[in-house]
């Protein structure tokens, strides 16, 4: 039977896992996972269509996009779908590993950035548990890929 075994202490190990991904992460502020979501119109208070654009030509809506920065796994995979080791020039496709606490914060993302690179979000598996802690791995593609 699955469940949580006496003595599992998951803020314990989350705080342990968040550890290992920081310091998993590229050392510059500027190459860590950034994940953008869907721009959003601002500022408009005229009837707009259901992608938020108005339908009156002369309104000009503010377009802005939410950036979101958590701690999180990252595997570098080719294009036949194998995991690259250290060395990898341009991965085609990338696996993001995050915990249900990070995932609940990207939920919904448009593309993640990773060193300048583009990846755009493709499918998210079904939750693994680690005791309490929902593990969640999300699938995206290099922008040349797609």
């Amino acid at each position: 039977m699955a469940g949580t075994p006496a003595g599992f202490n998951a803020q314990t190990i989350r705080e342990g896992l968040l550890v290992a991904m920081n310091f998993g992460l590229p050392p510059l502020a500027a190459d860590q996972p950034t994940f953008y979501f869907p721009k959003a119109a601002t500022g408009v208070t005229a009837p707009v269509d259901d992608s938020g654009v108005p339908f009156d030509p002369t309104v000009r809506p503010t377009y802005t996009r939410k950036a979101v920065a958590v701690p999180c796994a990252i595997e570098y995979v080719d294009g036949q779908g194998k995991i690259e080791n250290f060395g990898i020039i341009v991965p085609s496709k990338i696996k993001v590993i995050l915990m249900g606490d990070e995932y609940e914060q990207v939920k919904g993302f448009d593309f993640v950035v990773i060193g300048g690179q583009r990846y755009f979000y493709r499918s998210t598996e079904n939750p693994v548990g680690l005791g309490s802690i929902p593990i969640w791995t999300l699938h995206c593609e290099a922008e040349d890929q797609g």
